[in-house]
């Protein structure tokens, strides 16, 4: 306010020079009509009462308050940006993670189900697949294990019978070792409750993946027992329990 009155003090004195001017120009033409004029000091007075009412009350400090508040606003603003910027990131990379979990579980998923499916139905000429409960949320639901034998309907693995759930379970399990096979296996009779048919049809698959992995079994059929190629037979003699090894002669001596 005090510039613009400094300023306007300025103007005032230019236009009274100019004035001035004019009038001894005009009498140099001869032109003798007044012209109108007025005072401008009633004006100058009531700006100057408007800015000494309005200095009280000015904050002196304010520009540089304005400063202050000004780089700090600039100051968050940046960080700010740079936190939302991190916090995209950070979604991005968990995103990545989640799809790269779901398509690693998926493709784990399929190799154990075609296995599933394989082994059952060589070993029982039925059927047998794994489904997920809830397809757009996989980590939150559960599996089925569906089971159908030759001319029964399908149904879940908990809903069949002993014999046949030995049969799922073994399956199941070979299943599994499909997607990272062990160097050996130990299995406690469980064939106990599989038909002549089913023993014989797990002796053959046992034989065939004994070519990459050991299987170690205890058995009392013998279908399973004629596919080994190294028996231990226990028989008790005197209240003693005795051992009895037979080992097949396509195998390499026991000190080799």
């Amino acid at each position: 306010l005090m510039r613009e009155s400094d300023g306007h003090d300025r103007d005032l004195k230019e236009i009274k020079s100019k004035e001035s001017s004019l009038k001894k120009i005009l009498d140099l033409f001869g032109f003798d009509e007044s012209i109108e004029t007025f005072s401008v000091e009633p004006f100058v007075e009531v700006l100057e009462k408007e800015f000494n009412a309005l200095t009280p009350s000015l904050n002196a400090i304010a520009p540089q308050k304005y400063l202050e508040i000004s780089t700090g606003y600039r100051t968050m603003s940046n960080r700010k940006n740079d936190l939302e910027g991190e916090r995209n990131s950070i979604w991005a990379f968990i995103e990545s993670v989640e799809k790269e979990k779901k398509q690693t579980f998926l493709d784990a998923f399929d190799t154990i189900d075609k296995e599933i499916r394989k082994i059952f139905t060589k070993m029982n000429g039925g059927n047998a697949w794994l489904e997920l409960e809830n397809e757009d949320d996989i980590f939150n639901s559960g599996i089925s294990y569906l089971i159908q034998f030759q001319n029964k309907p399908k149904r879940e693995s908990t809903s069949i019978s002993g014999g046949e759930k030995t049969l799922a379970a073994v399956v199941f399990v070979l299943g599994l070792q499909k997607l990272k096979p062990s160097p050996f296996y130990l299995f406690d009779e469980i064939d106990a409750h599989l038909d002549a048919p089913n023993a014989e049809s797990l002796s053959k698959i046992v034989e065939e993946r004994s070519h990459g992995s050991q299987f170690i079994m205890v058995s009392l059929k013998d279908s399973v027992v004629e596919k080994a190629k190294l028996i231990y037979g226990v028989y008790p003699k005197n209240g003693v329990s005795n051992i009895v090894i037979y080992k097949d002669k396509r195998m390499p001596s026991m000190t080799s």
